[in-house]
């Protein structure tokens, strides 16, 4: 069996971190105006013998530079304004065996 969960990531806080079972798929990003907030809806088994990793997650505006080995995870647009925050895994340089958020295993 599998479930969503969501997340809620503070626009203000500079890297969130996120506890995730392996095979689990992010599914959708969204705007929270009344709370502030980014709201992450994540895709995750239910079985208790998968095991928990922890992912760095952090939020740019659209234009803002993003260091290239980051992984990119969604966007959410913002309905009352012509911007985006993105959502990207910080990752370190040339970590291939770094699981990667929003895909599954």
């Amino acid at each position: 069996m599998k479930t969503v969960r969501e997340f809620h990531l503070d626009l203000d806080k500079p890297v969130h971190n996120l506890h995730l079972p392996d095979g689990f798929v992010c599914i959708n990003a969204a705007y929270d105006l009344v709370r502030r907030q980014l709201d992450l809806w994540v895709e995750v088994p239910l079985r208790p013998d998968v095991p928990e990793q922890e992912y760095r997650i952090k939020l740019y505006n659209s234009g803002q530079p993003v260091p290239l080995h980051y992984q990119y995870i969604a966007s959410a647009l913002h309905p009352f304004e012509s911007r985006a925050v993105h959502l990207y895994q910080v990752t370190e340089p040339n970590s291939d065996s770094v699981a990667v958020l929003g895909r599954a295993a």
